[in-house]
């Protein structure tokens, strides 16, 4: 795999960290974004020196997501790989959440998503070439019970999806769009968030990774439109 410039969101953690790391691992240069710097430079000192640049952007400023990307271009060079994997999750009845709650689903799931993208495309459009990779969920191909908000915000990274790589095919990009189910992150909290299940027969973050690592050694003039995947005790 060449070496590429790759933007990461929601890489201070989780999935999002162990891309990040694996990237650097494949001779990418990785530029992270997150809101936690601390966590960031934590990531950047882990990884091979200099091959992760930490950007701590709150992915729902537009102003400041474009600001980090003019800095990428102008001080290294053309992106062509664009993860968006930040993501926040709540499980509760829709009665039940807040409107603020509500409001931060869907402003970074969703708008987070489409600011990052468009944003980037410019760039990537001017160049006809790139590839970007969204993280959805299969709360994003179905309804789950307790998470209305969520499913809504993985419904319209789905649609953004299977519209976008449409419009994206005569510049020369290519779009997938990964709907995974349950996977072994920081994202189900015990307290908070309690995975409905057996955690540790969720997915492990190696196995999106080396999705990721596939889908990146594959010719753009082979569109994966969409991909589905969740562990067996699980059915979606």
């Amino acid at each position: 795999m060449a070496s590429e410039n790759t933007v990461i969101t929601g890489a201070s953690r989780g999935l999002g960290r162990a891309l990040a790391l694996r990237m650097v691992e494949l001779g990418h240069q990785v530029f992270a974004i997150a809101r936690s710097a601390d966590q960031l430079d934590e990531l950047a000192k882990q990884a091979e020196a200099g091959r992760v640049i930490p950007f701590a952007v709150d992915i729902t400023d537009a102003g400041a997501v474009e600001v980090a990307y003019a800095k990428i271009e102008q001080e290294h060079g053309p992106v062509s790989v664009l993860i968006n994997n930040a993501a926040v999750f709540e499980n509760t009845p829709f009665v039940e959440q807040s409107l603020e709650g509500i409001d931060r689903i869907v402003d970074i799931n969703l708008k987070g998503t489409l600011y990052c993208t468009r944003l980037l495309l410019p760039y990537m459009i001017e160049r006809k070439r790139g590839r970007i990779i969204n993280i959805a969920s299969v709360a994003g191909t179905r309804g789950i019970p307790g998470q209305a908000s969520y499913c809504a915000s993985k419904h319209g990274m789905v649609g953004l999806g299977d519209t976008l790589a449409q419009e994206l095919i005569p510049h020369g990009i290519a779009l997938t769009t990964i709907c995974p189910g349950g996977i072994d992150t920081p994202l189900w909290d015990p307290q908070t968030n309690p995975y409905p299940g057996e955690l540790s027969r969720t997915m492990k973050p190696e196995e999106l990774v080396g999705l990721v690592e596939f889908l990146l050694n594959q010719p753009t003039t082979t569109l994966y439109k969409r991909l589905v995947m969740f562990p067996t005790n699980e059915w979606h």
